[in-house]
């Protein structure tokens, strides 16, 4: 049923709307509300989605078949391209365009996914969100909340119920950004957390994508490694600075460029 998921968090909203002399006395700050985020981001009940393991699927599916997966592996070399697109915009100083490209690669990159895993992957994903969401709302039942972490509950509540109503409605790819979108902000309610987990994944993908190319990268693959290592630098230096938002930024860049000459690379030998 659409919607269904976002009345409890309205509940939270509301409370956090109240004055003091009609307010719970049982209080939850921002902090205690990034601790229990980040507990339901790791919960292996819960299950919350996440663009890294759905490619990391995507990849082992399509290594494990004789070919068959062509129509996801023009997605993913689109996906590649425009990802390279956008981060030259960004170079040249054009951040409008190097966004707008960054969508429709991830636009891309989601299509591969689908077209690989299928409808059952896009229903794992949104149900994940759903639990995560409800884990939250479990929690947060009854007690006082800044307004701010309400404001983005509520959010957050909206993005899986139009999830959930795309799902119902055949749009698998659009439902699978927008569990993913809320995945992506019950982790944000703890940046710090995110932005640590990001790093190491990237690192990660760093790793993965150098050895992946060897000693004979093609140009268009040293250009992007280079560039996600420059990013990888920018993200550490951003979070020894506690500029958490600006070091998720970077990391997420630089895993997109270093995840692409990784299925890259994985593609072209399917």
């Amino acid at each position: 049923m659409p919607h269904r998921y976002s009345i409890g968090v309205l509940a939270i909203f509301v409370l956090a709307g109240c004055d003091q002399s009609t307010a719970p006395a049982d209080i939850i700050d921002e902090a205690a509300v990034a601790q229990f985020a980040e507990a339901v981001s790791e919960s292996s009940d819960v299950h919350l989605p996440s663009l890294g393991s759905l490619l990391r699927a995507t990849r082992k599916a399509i290594q494990a078949t004789d070919g068959g997966h062509e129509e996801a592996i023009r997605h993913f070399r689109a996906a590649r391209r425009l990802a390279s697109a956008s981060e030259d915009s960004i170079e040249a100083g054009n951040d409008e365009a190097g966004r707008t490209l960054a969508n429709r690669s991830r636009h891309r990159t989601l299509s591969g996914i689908v077209a690989t895993l299928g409808s059952e992957a896009v229903e794992q994903a949104v149900a994940g969100s759903a639990a995560g969401l409800d884990r939250l709302q479990g929690h947060l039942a009854g007690r006082d909340v800044a307004q701010r972490v309400a404001t983005r509950l509520a959010r957050i509540g909206e993005i899986v119920a139009a999830a959930d109503t795309k799902l119902a409605a055949g749009e698998l790819v659009a439902a699978l950004h927008r569990a993913l979108t809320a995945a992506e902000g019950i982790r944000q309610l703890s940046p710090r957390y995110r932005a640590r987990r990001l790093i190491a994944r990237a690192t990660d993908l760093l790793d993965r994508a150098t050895a992946a190319v060897g000693d004979a990268p093609t140009e268009e693959e040293a250009t992007a490694i280079g560039r996600a290592g420059r990013l990888l630098g920018v993200a550490r230096d951003e979070f020894e600075a506690r500029h958490n938002q600006r070091a998720l930024a970077a990391a997420q860049r630089s895993r997109r460029l270093s995840w692409g000459v990784v299925q890259g690379r994985a593609t072209d030998a399917g």
